[in-house]
């Protein structure tokens, strides 16, 4: 599988998990003990919160170590004395089409 394809099958959800999970933090956190939202009511709503933030912890380590080499090259340019560009990881580790 090629590595684009890859990072867009696990961002993809990432980002769904974490507009799920922030809009359910806002309801669970603002919301009185009895709210409903969207037909889910905040027992629901905890439950699918948990559920999906343990996903979506799964999905952020696979997305950290799919880019990984790219991390520790960014961040030992970042800490170099050398004047070296992020141009320069991108190019030892570039993104496969």
């Amino acid at each position: 599988m090629k590595k684009n394809t890859l990072n867009y099958i696990v961002d993809i959800p990432l980002l769904v998990q974490s507009a799920i999970v922030s809009v359910t933090g806002v309801v669970l956190m603002y919301g009185s003990h009895g709210t409903s939202f969207l037909g889910f009511d905040s027992r629901e709503l905890l439950h699918m919160h948990e559920q999906i933030g343990i996903l979506m912890v799964a999905f952020s380590v696979i997305h950290l170590v799919l880019h990984w080499k790219w991390m520790a090259c960014t961040t030992r340019n970042f800490f170099s004395s050398k004047s070296k560009s992020s141009v320069m990881c991108e190019v030892a580790h570039p993104v496969e089409d």
